[in-house]
């Protein structure tokens, strides 16, 4: 009972991860983590099988991908049959090996012709298939990166490691990948914090998006999109405010109630209010809370003019617009986070929803405004057909673009303390415009955003046209 508890308790923290770029965990997975399902607090790792029922796991199209029962272990041949007739899946090819070679087997995890990276993930245990998408988008741009020759003569392979929901399993997984491979890239566990001691005293570069503060404070670790706790953005909210200034004045808005959902939304807050916003309603639900009629009835009754989502899953905030199409509700704005899946589940209540993000718009409404979604998208479909991106793959993806520039950067001789050395000088980051602009290299948090809106039952752009805007600071508590 205790370790079901405990299940539970983490996905739902995982919501502070999803109030800052839109992931989630299903009702479905919380419930089969010994959650009651309903309403559900936390997001959804995506479609697909990521798991099997025994703890292998399964790879894609792209790669040769074998695995064994015992911690979940596969190795991934990026590449594989993919080919690119150089249009939206090609580019420049890498940089071939020196004349004089390469320099043979210069660390660990490097031998003349191949890289090996590591990647650690929570695939299987209470809730399988959890971050399915972090294996996916590491697949999808080592196979990239193959397509076009590795790189200065060797081609890369990934070792994909599930720590089965287990930290004492993600410890023991860390310690021998250390051992093994040249880098981390694109690892997403829940209990990521469990090797951070053995990664920061190591050097090996981790470029991985980190859950968890200790991970995160690591100096050798890389997130294309740093966190802060306790944070938020206020350029959306400068956004609305120049765009609805009256709208702001009388603001409603649900989260779920319990601790890490809390800290979002009072991050979020605070952030909204340093700004000019103005709460009139505000209620944190439960998890097994599926009707919000009442909430809806207390919001007109109060006046609210916009309501703002930032804590809630997809599945929750589509029950409270359609309890608000019900109701007749239609306050001037409502605001929620992108979520490629809520246009689907709200149906016609969605319409007309603004979607503040930090990224492009990756589900694949981007696809011809930003080549990037494209490209990702089509290589994300070559490893594993049928896959929907989402924020997991689109992470891992991004951070092996950031890997792989340090290592072009680092020379044929590659070495761990050269890529991390190059590292330590990207602090403009944004994968070609895939997501907003942050500092990897100072561990600083993007102040940037875009504007979506639900129109005609899709996403679309409402600004800017491409890329980015930038309107105000990183708010901390």
């Amino acid at each position: 009972m205790r370790r079901t508890t405990r299940a539970l308790v983490l996905l739902i923290a995982v919501v502070v991860l999803a109030s800052a770029c839109g992931a989630r965990v299903s009702d479905e997975q919380v419930e089969a983590a010994g959650g009651s399902g309903g309403g559900g607090t936390g997001f959804a790792a995506g479609s697909g099988d990521a798991a099997s029922g025994d703890g292998t796991t399964t790879g894609g199209g792209g790669g040769d991908t074998t695995a064994s029962g015992e911690g979940g272990v596969s190795t991934v041949d990026g590449g594989g049959e993919a080919t690119t007739d150089g249009g939206a899946g090609g580019g420049a090819a890498a940089p071939a090996a020196p004349s004089g070679g390469n320099g043979g087997a210069t660390d660990i995890g490097v031998t003349a012709d191949q890289v090996v990276v590591g990647n650690i993930s929570t695939l299987s245990g209470p809730v399988p298939g959890l971050f399915q998408g972090a294996v996916v988008g590491a697949q999808a741009v080592v196979a990239y990166q193959n397509s076009k020759g590795g790189m200065f003569g060797r081609k890369f392979k990934l070792d994909v490691r599930d720590d089965q929901f287990d930290t004492g399993q993600n410890r023991a997984l860390t310690t021998e990948q250390i051992g093994k491979v040249f880098a981390f890239l694109g690892s997403f566990s829940l209990y990521d914090d469990a090797g951070a001691d053995a990664i920061a005293k190591s050097g090996i570069p981790d470029v991985s998006y980190s859950l968890s503060g200790p991970r995160r404070s690591i100096p050798n670790n890389f997130a294309v999109q740093p966190a802060v706790d306790g944070g938020a953005p206020t350029s959306g909210f400068i956004w609305f405010k120049n765009k609805f200034p009256e709208a702001i004045k009388a603001v409603g808005t649900i989260y779920g109630d319990v601790p890490a959902s809390k800290a979002s939304h009072t991050a979020y807050k605070a952030a909204a209010q340093s700004v000019g916003f103005n709460y009139v309603y505000e209620r944190g639900t439960q998890p097994t809370e599926t009707d919000y009629t009442a909430d809806v009835v207390r919001m007109r009754q109060a006046g609210v003019k916009m309501v703002f989502l930032i804590a809630t899953d997809d599945k929750t905030t589509a029950r409270l617009l359609k309890a608000m199409n019900q109701q007749g509700f239609k306050p001037e704005v409502v605001s929620a986070n992108y979520m490629p899946t809520l246009p689907g589940l709200a149906g016609d209540a969605a319409e007309g929803v603004y979607g503040p993000a930090g990224s492009s718009l990756f589900g694949g409404e981007d696809s011809g405004v930003i080549p990037e979604v494209g490209l990702m998208n089509e290589w994300v479909n070559k490893v594993k057909p049928g896959y929907k991106s989402d924020v997991f793959s689109t992470y891992a993806w991004a951070s092996g673009r950031l890997l792989f520039q340090a290592m072009e950067a680092a020379g044929p001789q590659v070495t761990r303390a050269k890529v991390l050395a190059e590292l330590k000088k990207i602090d403009k980051f944004t994968a070609n415009d895939l997501l907003a602009e942050a500092g990897p290299a100072s561990k600083r948090p993007s102040t940037c955003m875009l504007m979506s809106q639900i129109k005609g039952g899709k996403y679309t752009r409402v600004e800017p046209a491409k890329g980015f805007f930038c309107l105000g600071p990183y708010h901390r508590s």
